[in-house]
Order: C-alpha cells, then structure tokens, then sequence
C-alpha cells in the first residue's frame, strides 16, 4: 500500500522527501530493546534511487528519527525490491566509545544521574536523559568499559530502570507506559488470534544469595526483614537466633503452594559479584524471588486495531498494563504488561501483533553490550587486579570444555620426558620433564607457560593464589610488602612505611587520592563529603540518603531552588523561583511568573495582579464570592482607568475627595451632587459682578409713563378699567 507520510532524511537530518512508494512498513518495538522499522521499496522507484541512502534516516508518524542500516535487494522474475531496515537513532550511542580514562572501577553511593551525566558527555551531549523517578543510589563496578550503549545497558539493569526514547532524549522510568488504566484484549471484541504459554522451569521459592568474594547476609540484624520474610523464615528451625538471619536465603509465600513431599522447595541462585552491603544484597534477592516466585507467563496477540477506525478507542502502548480474556484458552482477565509490540500504522488491513509477559524479555540492548564485551574476555578476567570470581568460573568450564575436546598425541622424545602433541595443530605442546612443565603453542620455539623448580612463568594467572607467608615486590626502601602485619609500600620496616594496612584495617597514607570512598565512620578537616547520609552535632544537621537536609539554622549565597518551601521565614534580598504560595488551599496568596492572586477561604479568586502582553496593559481586577469580575484598574500607554463592571463609587468616610487637575464628564446624566453657591469658589463674586453689569448697561434709574386703554378680553365682566397712564419702576 502507497506511504504518503513516512518522510526520509539525509545523514545530517536534512530531509529529502517523503517515501511515496514504501509499502508493508512494520514497526517492532520492545520493552527496554530494540525499535526497529522496516519497509519494502520498489528499486525501479524515485524513492529507492534517490532518497534512500545507508546511514540515511527516516521519520515515522510518531516523530521517531531511525537509521537506514541494510538496504536488502530481491528479484523475483523481473521484479526488483529492496528490503530496508533501520534502527532507533538511540542505538547510535553504540558508536560512541567510552575514553579510557573516564572508566570507573569501583564506586559507592551512586546516583543514576551522576552516570547519565557522563554518558551524556561521553557522546559530546548529542544524547540526554531526563529522569521522571527517584531511584536509590547504587555501588558501581567496571563502569564504562565498551561503548555508550554498553554503559546505558548497565545502568538499566542496575537502577531496574526502563527506558523511553524520544530521538536523542531518553527517558528513564521505573516503569514505562500506563500502569493506571489497563488495556484490554478480549474475544469478540479485538483478539483475532491468540497463543498462551505459561513456563515453570525458572520457578524459584527458596532463593540463595551470595556477593562479592562469596559473602552472605549470615549474622545480619532480622530487623532488617519485612514481617513476612521474618515470618516465613521463622517457621524454619535455626534459621532466625538471637535477633539475627543465620541462613543466606528467602522463603516465597508461594513456597506451600509449589513445594510437595518429594520438592519441597525449589531453589534458585541470587549471585551479585559487585554488591558488598548486605541489606543491598537482600534487596536484589527480594526483587529476584518476586520475579521468579511465580511461573513465567507468555500471550501473543493479534489484535485489531480499533483506534485506526474509532478515534475514542485507545491505541496500546509499550509497557502498558493489560489484562487478557479468552475464556477457552484459559485466560480470564490475565494481569500483565505490553513487552514487545509489532505495528503497522499505515496500514489500515494489517493489525498489530503484542506479547504480553510477566517477566523481561531478552533485550537486544544486552545483546549488543554481550558482542563487544566478547571482544575483551581476557581484559574482563581481572577487574583491578581482584580476581572476578564467575568470570573464572566461566573461563575454567571452558578450559574443560578444551581440554575434554582436544585430539592429543603422546610422544616420548629421545631426550627425554613426555610431549603432549595436539593432532589437529602439532604447534601446539605441552613436555613434561624432571625439570617442569611447559606449554608452547609455536611448536616449541617459545614457551607460553612454565612450572620449574625456581618459580611458575605464565602471561596470565586464573584463579586463587594460595596462603604466603610474606610477599615482596622490590628492594631496599622501594619496597612493596605482604606480610602477617599486612600491607606496607615505602619502606623496608613496616611501621615506618609511609603508605601501610594492618590486620585491623587501619590505613596510614601520606596522601590519598580516592575515586570513592564508603566511610562509615569519619573525621575530616578539610574537603567535601560525599556520601549515602550526613549527620553532625547529632542532628543538628542532617542528610538523608534521599537528599532531604535538616539545619538548626543556616546562610546560603547564591542561588536556592525549591519545587516547595514549607514552613518557617525566608529573610534575604531576592528570591527568584516559579511559584510562591502562602498555603495549598483556603484563603491564601499565589505569586507566579504570570501575576499575583488571592484567595478567598473558599478557594475563590478574588483579586488578580498582572499584564497583558497582547494588549499591553497591567492592572488589577476585582471579583465577587463567586468569581464573577466586578471592575478592574489598569493602565495604558497615557491612562490610567477605573472600571466598574456593575457601578461604581468613590467615597471617602472621615476626609475629603480631591479631584486633581481638570475633570472631563463623558454624555450621560450627573445626578445626586448637591452644592450651597459658597461652597463653589469665586460663584458669588462673580454672579454679583454679573448683575452690577448688566445694571450698568441697562441703566436701572430710567423711568416712563406706558398708556392703557380700558378692555374686557370681550367679557363686560372682566373690565378692567384703563384709559390712564401709568409710571415704571426703577427698581
């Protein structure tokens, strides 16, 4: 079917065009793995020949940038396609290779972020991370050793993060998708196929631990046990004395459930070489049995895609919780997570295929840090110069497996002794002699390995070295000694070594320089303390392994961010953050970047501060008890104004209302102002300046005689005698 929408870009993410010929386009996607696109492409077509190039990219519907990595030719009679396949451009970070000295050997007390930080810059921040959960810190071992992927890889699976690629952000969860709302598959509704498979080879009820150098938790506080793991613990006789967990192992609640008389526990192995807290160890082993306490449980759907024709209907998501009902194929509302989906989204025939899990699938980011770490197994042998105990491990099965696998030819030379001779490489040799033991993989021209009387030559050594009794590397004061008092370098006599550790584990160095410290009892008097928890003076100040500080009393200079402030008085000159509230709810005061408000006890806005940047105007605004404005003050460029929404009123209770400069009354009626004429200033003065004039000018003293005759109005009632003359008034 034609792509209108898939869009194709260059190596520097310049786009080219959109991908008009690209059909079957499938997207898989999973939990914590790989995302990978895949589309056919006629390679007669526009797109094949100009558009798509190796290391090239496209972007689909979700804005998702991938890597155009293989380009698969097929002919089939005179058809010609290619096949195209790409990556997520997350997967770029396994080209960026981690500098040798940014490698981190052993570390205490990490904080994810402190990690996403270098690899952030170990890929010159062409990829960040934005981290959405509060994760515990952690011990790190070997960290950085491969690639930028590896390193992720690493982080993953030590915080039990998942991840969320956003192009070159990546998210990191504790769990991605919705853990809320679960998506359902049911019959009859969008399940077109289904398959259900539940596993209990890896079922584990009682687990054992071990950590680093084969130590256990044995002699650990029970304190330290949730009631349920004390509980179970307690039914087993021996297994808790005196307060303290005497075995190395956790019981499942299931374990009466699984277990029968002939098995009564099914046992599992929790081994964590680069652990060294016990509590941490019991931690992991927790999560461990969780995982394991319950059989491994597999549904792979065909499910329709409802959303593409019903825009209410909600599209799946990875890492989303679902639940499946299929009665007949014995799921009845199985609780699980979306791991791995496969779509198709733009195609409105071809429907999406999910599995659904209760455990982590395999990951291909594992996968690919597996291939590099391959490449360093001798390198990987040795951590610091501490022998890693399963990596031995895993080295000697193999050299059985050789050994078991070889074709060896016994030959007694004239000279003497005996020559093990590998029939499928002669090269390869091993002689014994009354003088030792040699091994050559040259045909005897060198030696790779000896035992003799004077000592054992060997380019590597596997394994534990035995019990000595001293152990000097050196001579005179240059000296580097192992003995029964312990370690000394610097000097011939231990005590006045200048670097020394004795059997009680005290340490006297001149200077010291640490990556990392776990100290758990300590005075400095210069330098920073890092640490999971700080406590001085016995509480009067205190940080916990979460970050949270409590001071008797304190100065800060420079700047303090908060997302919250509770409690107390702040004293200072400028505080600069995105919101202040003077309580969360009721009557209070809200300032933030767009203005302030208050509140009434009600939580209802009564007054607002602010600007309009659109109108350019600031002012106030005024409302009633229930939110309804009732007038504001602003100003404009030239004015000030006074708005009432409903009336408006200007009084003043013991003073006077001055108004200031000329006054400007717009059409409508003044009414209620009631003024005596001395009350408005000058008005007497000048009314009697008026009427002397107009008694100048019209010359009041004047007088004349006017001359009426008799007349009735025509009524001989209403006569009114006339027929005189009459004088005027002057005044």
């Amino acid at each position: 079917m034609p792509n209108p929408t898939l869009q194709v870009y260059d190596k520097g993410l310049w786009r080219t065009g959109t991908l008009i010929d690209a059909y079957n386009i499938e997207r898989r996607r999973r939990l914590n793995s790989d995302y990978e696109l895949s589309f056919l492409v006629p390679m007669t077509s526009e797109d094949y020949l100009e558009k798509i190039q190796i290391k090239g990219h496209v972007r689909d519907e979700r804005g998702q940038y991938y890597v155009i990595n293989t380009r698969q030719r097929q002919r089939d009679k005179k058809k010609l396609t290619a096949q195209i396949t790409c990556t997520h451009v997350m997967f770029k970070m396994n080209d960026y290779k981690v500098p040798y000295d940014e490698y981190i050997d052993e570390a205490y007390g990490i904080h994810i972020s402190t990690l996403l930080n270098k690899i952030s810059a170990w890929t010159g921040n062409r990829f960040t991370f934005q981290i959405h959960d509060t994760f515990d810190m952690w011990d790190i071992k070997d960290f950085g050793r491969t690639t930028a992927l590896a390193a992720l890889n690493q982080v993953i699976n030590t915080f039990k993060a998942e991840i969320r690629p956003d192009n070159f952000v990546i998210h990191i969860h504790k769990k991605i998708g919705s853990q809320t709302e679960r998506y359902e598959y049911r019959t009859k509704k969008n399940i077109i196929s289904d398959s259900f498979k539940d596993d209990s080879t890896n079922l584990v009820t009682r687990m054992y631990a071990h950590m680093k150098d084969g130590r256990t938790w044995v002699g650990m506080s029970a304190d330290n046990l949730t009631a349920e793991e004390r509980s179970l613990l307690q039914s087993v006789p021996g297994a808790i004395q005196n307060g303290k967990v005497m075995v190395n192992y956790l019981l499942s609640p299931y374990v009466n459930y699984w277990g029968s008389n002939s098995v009564p526990y099914f046992d599992g192995e929790n081994i964590q070489q680069d652990i060294e807290d016990p509590v941490e160890l019991l931690k992991s082993t927790r999560e461990e049995l969780r995982k394991k306490e319950m059989p491994e449980l597999e549904i792979t759907i065909t499910a329709a895609d409802l959303h593409k024709i019903d825009r209410e209907e909600r599209a799946p998501d990875l890492g989303d919780a679902a639940a499946a009902y299929d009665p007949k194929m014995e799921m009845n509302r199985i609780a699980m997570r979306i791991v791995e989906l496969t779509e198709y989204p733009y195609s409105i025939d071809q429907h999406s295929k999910v599995t659904l899990a209760n455990f982590a699938l395999k990951d291909d980011i594992d996968l690919l840090a597996d291939l590099e770490k391959s490449r360093k197994v001798m390198e990987n042998l040795l951590s610091g110069g501490r022998i890693r105990t399963e990596v031995f491990e895993s080295f000697a099965r193999q050299a059985i497996i050789d050994i078991d696998n070889s074709k060896t030819e016994l030959i007694y030379p004239p000279e003497g002794g005996i020559l093990a001779q590998e029939k499928t490489n002669p090269l390869e040799q091993v002689r014994i002699t009354s003088k030792g033991l040699g091994i050559s993989t040259d045909g005897w021209r060198t030696v790779r390995a000896a035992i003799t009387a004077r000592g054992i030559l060997a380019e590597t050594i596997i394994g534990q070295l035995g019990s000595f009794v001293s152990m000097l590397i050196g001579s005179g004061n240059n000296i580097t000694q192992i003995n029964t008092n312990g370690i000394a370098a610097g000097h011939a006599n231990f005590n006045s070594a200048p670097f020394r550790v004795d059997m009680q584990g005290n340490v006297v160095a001149n200077r010291l320089t640490a990556n990392s410290a776990n100290i758990y009892s300590s005075n400095f008097m210069n330098g920073a303390i890092v640490g999971s928890s700080i406590n001085i003076g016995n509480g009067v100040f205190t940080v916990s392994q979460y970050g949270h500080m409590v001071a008797q009393s304190g100065e800060f200079r420079g700047n303090i961010r908060a997302s919250t402030i509770e409690g107390g008085t702040i004293n200072g000159s400028t505080i600069i953050g995105a919101s202040i509230k003077t309580a969360l709810y009721g009557e209070r005061i809200e300032l933030d970047p767009y203005g302030f408000v208050f509140y009434d006890a009600y939580s209802t806005r009564r007054v607002t501060l602010g600007t309009n940047q659109v109108a350019g105007i600031s002012g106030h605004t005024y409302y009633d008890s229930s939110g309804l404005s009732l007038g504001l003050i602003y100003a404009n460029p030239g004015e000030l104004h006074v708005m009432g929404n409903r009336s408006l009123r200007l009084g003043a209770n013991g003073g006077i209302i001055y108004l200031q400069g000329p006054v400007h009354f717009t059409s409508g009626a003044v009414t209620g102002i009631s003024l005596g004429i001395g009350e408005v200033t000058g008005l007497r003065a000048e009314l009697n300046s008026l009427r002397d004039e107009i008694r100048r000018k019209a010359d009041l003293s004047h007088t004349h005689t006017v001359y009426l005759p008799s007349h009735n109005h025509g009524n001989t009632q209403n006569q009114n005698w006339g027929d005189r003359t009459f004088t005027t008034s002057s005044a």
